[in-house]
């Protein structure tokens, strides 16, 4: 039990540090805030679910640089088109199109975000795990509980709000586009 709590603390934090990678990607540019996670709060997590498949399939590896940036590339890659049509297929909506870029697939994926995964993936498994791994083992049995039952229940609420929100969208905009198939008929 205790190693799928360090798990879930792990998936956590680095679907922390991917909302914030994403805020600053996409506010520098726009000159102001913008949150960029499909949740509430400050989480993406894609990039929690990224990280932890990026750390448990390239470990055997061992620590090269490029097997690394290649693995790491091509799996989030692989997860991030997985992830946009699941997005898609649940809710009617895309949380972001790259087909104005060059070397896209679909739209899902292109080569400029597949790169930057990729060097996120080695200063992610080469810099910064050794020290989140570090301080999640550190935690003591009674820590990892109270911390991990604790994000668990905020993640589930915003979850439920999140999932929510979205499908009253929808519903909206299932009707205005109702309202205007009628008024052009």
């Amino acid at each position: 039990m205790e190693a799928v709590l360090r798990l879930f603390l792990t998936f956590i934090v680095y679907a922390f540090f991917g909302w914030c990678c994403e805020c600053v990607y996409c506010s520098v540019p726009a000159g102001k805030f913008i949150n960029r996670g499909f949740l509430n709060g400050p989480v993406c997590p894609v990039y929690g679910f990224g990280a932890v498949i990026v750390f448990h399939a390239l470990r055997p590896l061992g620590n090269h640089i490029l097997f690394t940036f290649f693995g790491g590339m091509l799996l989030t890659s692989a997860l991030e088109y997985l992830t946009s049509v699941l997005l898609e297929k649940l809710f009617h909506l895309s949380w972001w199109d790259y087909s104005k870029r060059k070397f896209n697939l679909h739209g899902r994926i292109c080569l400029l975000n597949s790169t930057l995964f990729g060097l996120l993936c080695v200063f992610a498994v080469h810099v910064v795990d050794p020290w989140v791994s570090g301080n999640i083992q550190a935690l003591s049995v009674p820590a990892l509980f109270f911390c991990s039952g604790a994000i668990a229940a905020l993640l589930g609420v915003d979850c439920f709000v999140s999932v929510r929100s979205v499908l009253a969208l929808n519903g909206r905009l299932q009707q205005i586009a109702q309202l205007r198939a009628d008024s052009a008929s």
